[in-house]
């Protein structure tokens, strides 16, 4: 089973041959057969370290202010 980003849908469910799986924030756990099938891009588990994470405790935007977006 890999972690692989469906390329369009953010939660739901896809059904394949071999089952259903549930995505969730464009994230789905599949076996590698399957997400390699429809080229689905996976995502290795450093992958996931590499991406900044968003504190809790960031300070909101004041009024008017432009918050960056996290890509």
């Amino acid at each position: 089973m890999g972690l692989f980003r469906h390329p369009h849908l953010v939660r739901g469910l896809v059904h394949t041959s071999k089952g259903n799986f549930a995505i969730d924030r464009g994230l789905v756990n599949v076996p590698d057969e399957v997400g390699e099938a429809y080229g689905w891009l996976r995502l290795e588990p450093e992958d996931d370290r590499d991406r900044p994470r968003q504190s809790v405790a960031s300070p909101s935007p004041t009024r008017g202010e432009a918050m960056p977006l996290a890509l």
